[in-house]
């Protein structure tokens, strides 16, 4: 009875907000027999609740709720607790930017504990995807993302949007697929009700870029920087930047100087920013964020201005319902498949994006091997577009070529890498070497110097990675892809007079690679060729392209009824 009266007190307090005194009330008066699980998640609940909260408070909260969930792992208050902690420990992923191997491993098996014992749990389940950093395991993600959305779950949407992109990591989605289930979501969401656009004769076309990634060293700017210098007079600019005004930095500093306008649209609603792009007479706008973005992308499915593009945040469709147009080129998206993407094509003449270069002088960099006696191959793409597919053939190389090493590297830090365990079981993981995220630019470009040849991930290949090699003059073998997104390693190289660096299948990858391994005056003539031709190719010529995008833009335009 007086138990009983005491869990009610401690109700008491935290319905009227009082945590202090119900942590120091709990800490004073429980003794140990009285910490149950309904006592620690209350406790666990006032920590995270402190109006002035510290990064302790989470971290005892994390230690109530784990506590509690593991008295009492079958029972209802256990599964509660079991919730609060991964929604603890992802609010301390957030804080740290990391999370330990061994955390994230408690939180997984005690996921698929609950999972046996509950079966499906919307809490659970949401709690757990959440949890999205520091791992590599996509098929556990896919996993856990899937059954929500089966469940309907929507009320998250850039949990869908992240199951939509991460099928491109991997070959379980046909083309017609992601056609068919963007077909299907586009009911899901947001419509915003708006009046009908009206057209008005004005001197400049008003265009808007969409992006949350205009920062330093971020790939997008690379790609956008030079289509800004070289702009056309015909167009009015607009940036949109979703970027919160603290992150802004030199590099978006830059950017805001070579548009005619620039706007933060970090703490609008879409709702807002549609009005917004409204009140300005925005006629063309372009996405460039794709699913990757905060759920901007979501207002493609209103009409919130006359052309609606998407462009190289997302390459595959998006499927709402005025997402108008998708910007490739003739590599990306053949003419018979073009029935399988929701937009209009707009093909650009070669290439759907160009590489500004970087700020680093380019010297010669000679075989590495030649010196060091071990053949040195290397990718330095997103740990996540490693596929188990990559990884089989990866292996097979480094079997095949005497004295070989494959070093990776990647541009997000993981505290679990999976697929080291699939390395170990194919015999080579002594021979793959695994380098920490770099803190400068410069130190990560310099790493490309003790690369003999590249390889390129697949179904997901690389971009920003690819266009970084060929700045090194380090040749990169590229597998030909199914659709847009598994096609962009193929477009560079073929835009980069290298097209007899793409793979037709895994055979012909891995028979290419071992070749030029055995062959050092082949790929000496290759990385000569790169070196002094490169720049002067559609990969790298931003000018060229710059003038055939606005020119592409303004054909679609005044041509779109």
């Amino acid at each position: 009875m007086i138990f009983e009266r005491k869990i009610k007190d401690l109700i008491t307090l935290f319905n009227n907000r009082k945590y202090e005194k119900l942590i120091f009330e709990t800490e004073s008066n429980f003794n140990d027999k009285e910490i149950n699980s309904q006592v620690l998640m209350i406790l666990g609940l006032a920590r995270m609740k402190l109006p002035n909260r510290n990064f302790k408070d989470v971290l005892l909260a994390i230690k109530n709720f784990k506590k509690g969930y593991i008295l009492e792992k079958k029972s209802k208050i256990g599964l509660e607790c079991l919730v609060y902690y991964l929604y603890g420990v992802s609010e301390k992923a957030k804080q740290e930017n990391s999370l330990s191997l061994d955390e994230y491993e408690d939180t997984k098996k005690f996921f698929l504990e609950a999972k046996s014992n509950f079966n499906y749990n919307e809490k659970l389940y949401h709690a757990i995807s959440l949890l999205n950093v520091n791992t590599t395991n996509v098929d556990f993600r896919q996993n856990v993302l899937k059954e929500l959305i089966d469940k309907d779950f929507y009320k998250e949407k850039t949990l869908v949007f992240e199951y939509i992109y991460n099928n491109n990591l991997r070959y379980d989605w046909s083309q017609k697929e992601f056609f068919d289930f963007t077909n299907k979501i586009k009911d899901k969401l947001q419509l915003i009700n708006l009046p009908k656009i009206q057209q008005l004769k004005k001197k400049k076309i008003k265009i808007g870029f969409v992006s949350s990634n205009l920062v330093s060293d971020h790939s997008v700017t690379y790609f956008i920087k030079d289509l800004f210098n070289y702009k056309n007079e015909k167009f009015e600019t607009h940036i949109f930047s979703d970027l919160e005004t603290k992150q802004e930095d030199d590099t978006t500093e830059t950017i805001k100087k070579s548009v005619d306008f620039f706007h933060n649209i970090s703490k609008k609603n879409n709702a807002e920013l549609a009005s917004l792009l409204r009140s300005l007479g925005i006629d063309v706008l372009i996405d460039i964020n794709g699913y990757l973005g905060k759920g901007r992308i979501e207002i493609f499915n209103s009409r919130v201005c006359r052309l609606q593009i998407s462009w190289m945040g997302y390459n595959n469709t998006i499927g709402l319902n005025h997402s108008d147009y998708l910007i490739a080129d003739k590599n990306l998206i053949l003419e018979k498949e073009k029935a399988l993407y929701k937009e209009k094509i707009i093909y650009l003449d070669e290439i759907w994006n160009s590489h500004a270069g970087l700020n680093i002088q380019r010297k010669y960099n000679p075989l590495p091997s030649q010196n060091s006696g071990a053949f040195t191959l290397g990718s330095f793409n997103n740990y996540l577009k490693i596929s188990d597919d990559t990884i089989i053939v990866w292996s097979e190389i480094l079997r095949k070529i005497k004295n070989s090493k494959l070093i990776l590297k990647s541009s997000v830090s993981y505290s679990e890498i999976h697929f080291k365990k699939l390395f170990e079981n194919e015999g080579v993981l002594d021979r793959v070497v695994f380098k920490n995220k770099s803190s400068k630019l410069e130190e990560h470009i310099n790493l490309y110097k003790d690369i003999d040849l590249c390889l390129d991930t697949f179904p997901y290949t690389g971009v920003t990675t690819t266009c970084e090699a060929l700045w090194m003059n380090i040749p990169v073998i590229s597998m030909a892809g199914f659709n847009f997104n598994s096609r962009c390693g193929e477009s560079i190289l073929i835009n980069s007079n290298l097209k007899d660096l793409v793979a037709k299948n895994k055979d012909d990858y891995i028979s290419k690679v071992v070749s030029l391994a055995n062959d050092s005056d082949k790929l000496k003539k290759i990385r000569k060729f790169i070196f002094d031709e490169v720049l002067k190719t559609n990969t790298f010529n931003t000018k060229k392209f710059a003038a055939n995008f606005w020119k592409s833009i303004l054909d679609t335009y005044t041509n779109h009824k």
